[in-house]
């Protein structure tokens, strides 16, 4: 852990690192120590905040930080919040997450901690402070929740394809055992062919082959409304295969594997990043990163460059009005301010304006400006002109405009093997069904049927009917029969339902509410049973999510069980 922290503190930014290695961060801990310096002398310097905060453990410090002004640091944050995952304690934990949100406001991870917090400790006030974040708005977050729920959407479907298999190989059992066992009648006709129908679950050990193996063999047996339900879900499949391909550059990006990341962090974070800007939209990403470092001049020239070249949007006309502005001129800049102030409904311009009007002692006029931006939703206390920050869309244009890698997304076999499924469900052979009992509805080969007033039946049935020459007490014989046979089905019904709720509906053939159940089921359960499956960004440290994963799961299977019990009650009540 001491590692990790130290690796994490180390990147906070250059100036830190300077200071760690410059004879002033000596002198102010022996200040410090010694009772010749008070914290609070700093409270506006963060890198001394911090840098005294690890050195004493100073509970001050901490509440100091929480009161800096700074720009988003995200190796500050998940030192926080590594922190809070081990304190162990309550109101330490929640300290620690409130103070890794002021660093870092709008992480993905702060949000989760907070909600994992708040279940584990069955209390309010995380999830308050977990609302409050607005992680929704940030592209790293956006990007983070898409990638999953792509893979959720997809693992659920998979997992509802394989229920819905599974639970129709069960049903349709004696048939298969009957026809693919090579052994003549007799009693144990049937035992070596529903051996050989364990095999694949026996063999592969994998869900992808095991699916594929009986739903090769559902083909030849399922009913036209069955086979219907199971094109449907191969065509989900085939579909969610196709909208997963630009997972590849969505996982990219969260593990800092692509450039747009790059661009990310410069305009977002304090850090030190810095790229070669290769387009117009990267030059104006990087014109405001080098803006909030105080690289003016650099920042000027590309702003520069890209308004004469045609860019009037109003995060570069503004940023550069700005500039202008803290230059000295004042002419340039209010004629940029008049044109964003015409051409946006943001309050941003009207507050630089009042600031510029205020530098002119233009009193008057300043008040005016500022009453305006107000009156837009914007209240600062600065007293430097406000700059707009890119949007995320121009993120989403060059995330979009990268080239697809095929082969180096979801893999290309399981979109053929779903579509060669799909086409199998066309194949007009299906296998001749197997003589069966009318009475007690077993499978039995041609050898050992009977007639009984044109009913089938095996040689059981056949002689215990036979036994009796009355007929009422034959239509009782047949009766109870038929009732041990319709009990065997509820009780597989029941037993299939206990492994995954809905299943029992699908084995009795009420497939659409069944795979309902089933995929909401699997929703909830998929995070937990395949969370390797899922995407974590580079960098990620949160609360265990467990607590969250484990009560959504607890919640939903606890509706599913009620509803379809009680369906299955009334079905076989019916």
């Amino acid at each position: 852990m001491l590692g990790v922290i130290l690796i994490l503190v180390c990147q906070f930014n250059a100036h830190y690192q300077d200071f760690l290695e410059s004879g002033r961060s000596e002198e102010l801990f022996i200040g410090l120590t010694q009772g010749r310096y008070e914290i609070a002398e700093f409270a506006g310097d963060p890198i001394v905040l911090w840098f005294w905060r690890n050195a004493a453990k100073d509970p001050q410090a901490d509440s100091l930080l929480a009161r800096a002004s700074m720009r988003r640091n995200f190796h500050l944050s998940a030192v926080l919040r590594w922190e809070a995952r081990d304190s162990g304690d309550y109101d330490v934990a929640m300290n620690k997450l409130h103070l890794a949100s002021h660093f870092d406001t709008s992480a993905i991870e702060n949000y989760v901690s907070f909600i994992a917090l708040a279940v584990k400790e069955r209390r309010v006030d995380p999830l308050i402070a977990a609302l409050s974040l607005p992680v929704f708005s940030d592209l790293r977050g956006q990007l983070f929740l898409i990638a999953n729920a792509i893979v959720l959407i997809f693992l659920a479907m998979f997992m509802c394809t394989l229920v819905y298999v599974i639970a129709k190989t069960v049903y349709y059992l004696p048939l298969f055992s009957h026809r693919i066992d090579p052994q003549g009648h007799g009693k144990l006709k049937g035992v070596v062919g529903l051996a050989i129908m364990i095999l694949p679950v026996l063999v592969f050990r994998n869900l992808f082959p095991i699916l594929v193996s009986y739903g090769a063999l559902l083909m030849f047996v399922l009913s036209t409304r069955e086979r219907n339900w199971l094109r449907v879900l191969f065509v989900l499949l085939i579909l969610g295969y196709v909208f997963s391909l630009p997972l590849h550059n969505l996982v990219n990006f969260l593990t800092k594997n692509s450039r747009i990341h790059q661009l990310y962090e410069m305009v977002y974070y304090d850090n030190d990043v810095t790229i070669e800007a290769e387009n117009d939209t990267e030059k104006i990403l990087s014109a405001y990163a080098l803006k909030q470092k105080g690289e003016l001049d650099k920042a000027m020239s590309l702003y520069e460059e890209m308004y004469y070249k045609g860019h009037r949007e109003i995060a570069v006309v503004n940023n550069l009005a700005n500039i202008y502005m803290l230059y000295g001129e004042e002419a340039r800049a209010e004629t940029l301010y008049h044109y964003v102030m015409r051409a946006a409904d943001r309050g941003e311009p009207f507050f630089n304006m009042g600031l510029l009007k205020l530098k002119n002692l233009e009193y008057s006029e300043s008040s005016r400006y500022m009453a305006e931006a107000r009156r837009k939703g914007l209240s600062s206390p600065s007293n430097v002109p406000l700059d707009i920050m890119p949007s995320i869309r121009e993120y989403y244009e060059i995330l979009l405009s990268e080239r697809i890698d095929i082969f180096n997304s979801v893999n290309p076999l399981f979109f053929f093997t779903f579509a060669l499924m799909f086409a199998l469900t066309f194949l007009p052979f299906r296998f001749s069904s197997p003589y069966y009992c009318g009475a007690c509805g077993r499978a039995i080969c041609q050898k050992c049927k009977e007639e009984n007033d044109g009913e089938t039946m095996c040689k059981d049935c056949f002689t215990r009917l036979k036994s009796t020459e009355n007929v009422e007490m034959e239509a009782i014989l047949k009766h109870s029969v038929n009732k041990r046979r319709h009990r065997m089905r509820s009780v597989i019904a029941y037993v299939i339902n206990i492994i995954v709720p809905g299943s029992g509906l699908i084995y009795t053939n009420r497939n659409l509410v069944g795979l309902l159940i089933v995929y909401v089921v699997m929703l909830a359960y998929t995070p937990l049973l395949m969370s390797e499956f899922f995407v974590k960004p580079a960098g990620w440290v949160s609360l265990p999510m467990t607590p969250i994963f484990v009560a959504v799961a607890v919640i939903v299977a606890g509706f599913a069980y009620i509803y379809t019990f009680l369906s299955l009650r009334g079905y076989h009540g019916n």
